[in-house]
């Protein structure tokens, strides 16, 4: 395997990088002195997608479908491919993505296996239900089986069989008494908690200890403040939140509409804050165009690509640029402070030390 040298700018700090890959595959201050120069002039310590579900796609009704493991195995290569090195998957069908090994054609997986909700309180196509007795013992069955993460999905609307949502709108799925009994026996495995939340009770789930909350819509100061005190993660999931769905009506729009500037105050705040944001595609999106929406939002470049590399990094515990250990980077030719759009075009992606692009 050939070994590269690296020189550029580190982003999203912008200090220059000199180093290399040795041609074991491993990060090096010093690389080796017949390698070769890696293409690019900016360099991310590979990306980060926090809040992803390999084992879905975009139904042609516009909501989500289930698709196998190979389908699952071919989303996470893709997605080594285009720079994000390592992936949150955020939930699978039937715990799929929990049969995939950790690093797939370079990108490192953590996986949360099934979503955790009771009976017509997920969609229906996408989880089989937990009841609130068997909660604990459900969480702890995906840790055991390799989680790293549980997702748990703490407040949806009531569907009906098809799987519709009524206008009343999402409520609480379990009640906060054995939510604590779950995060604190999740803990005690050594696994976290992410959560599924839009309504006020994200109050609540933060309070109980949840260690990253998804969406986050209802979200305020003082529950992004107790996030930050200790360390916690919120994921907006923007391309999913507030752009524009097949789906929508009138009605929709302005809510989205809303949901924009809300989310536009929220990220000013939780930055002030020191919360980590995360970068998440969801099903719906990519990690370029959910770094874009941040911007747009008002969030400082070099703040929105560290929510998908250094800031995500550090809150997983994977992935970035370690002496000695495999390497993730990816480079590009301009600076992507200045262009979001830059990050769909990577002069060079190297993933666990092996160069893929």
């Amino acid at each position: 395997m050939p070994s590269w040298r690296v020189h550029g700018v580190l982003l999203p700090a912008g200090d220059v990088l000199e180093g290399g890959v040795s041609a074991e595959g491993r990060w090096t201050a010093a690389p080796a002195v017949d390698a070769e120069t890696l293409p690019g002039r900016f360099v991310l310590p590979g990306l980060v997608d926090a809040h992803c579900h390999l084992s879905m796609v975009r139904g042609p009704d516009g909501g989500s479908a289930p698709v196998g493991r190979e389908e699952a195995w071919a989303a996470l290569a893709a997605l080594a491919a285009s720079g994000v090195t390592v992936v949150r998957d955020t939930g699978s069908p039937k715990s799929v993505t929990l049969s995939l090994p950790p690093s797939v054609e370079g990108a490192r997986l953590l996986a949360a296996g099934r979503f955790l909700a009771p009976a017509g309180r997920y969609f229906p196509a996408l989880h089989d239900p937990v009841p609130a007795e068997a909660l604990v013992s459900a969480a702890l069955a995906e840790v055991a089986a390799g989680a790293r993460w549980v997702k748990l999905v703490g407040d949806f609307p009531t569907l009906d069989p098809a799987g519709q949502n009524p206008p009343s709108g999402a409520l609480p799925t379990y009640p906060i008494a054995v939510i604590g009994e779950l995060i604190d026996a999740v803990h005690a495995a050594g696994a976290r908690v992410a959560t599924h939340t839009t309504t006020s009770f994200v109050k609540q789930l933060v309070a109980a200890g949840v260690d990253s909350v998804e969406h986050g819509d209802a979200l305020d100061e003082d529950d992004l403040a107790v996030l930050a005190a200790r360390g916690g993660a919120w994921t907006p999931t923007l391309c999913a939140g507030i752009t524009p769905q097949p789906r929508d009506d009138d009605t929709r729009r302005v809510r989205r509409l809303s949901r924009r500037e809300r989310h536009r105050e929220l990220l000013a705040a939780a930055e002030r804050l020191g919360v980590r944001i995360l970068a998440g595609s969801d099903v719906v999106g990519t990690i370029p165009r959910e770094i874009a929406l941040m911007v747009e939002l008002g969030l400082p470049p070099r703040a929105a690509l560290a929510a998908a590399s250094t800031a995500a990094h550090a809150f997983l515990g994977v992935g970035g640029l370690r002496a000695g250990e495999p390497a993730d980077l990816v480079t590009y030719d301009h600076d992507p402070r200045e262009d979001p759009e830059t990050l769909t075009r990577p002069a060079a992606v190297v993933a666990q030390g092996v160069r893929r692009r």
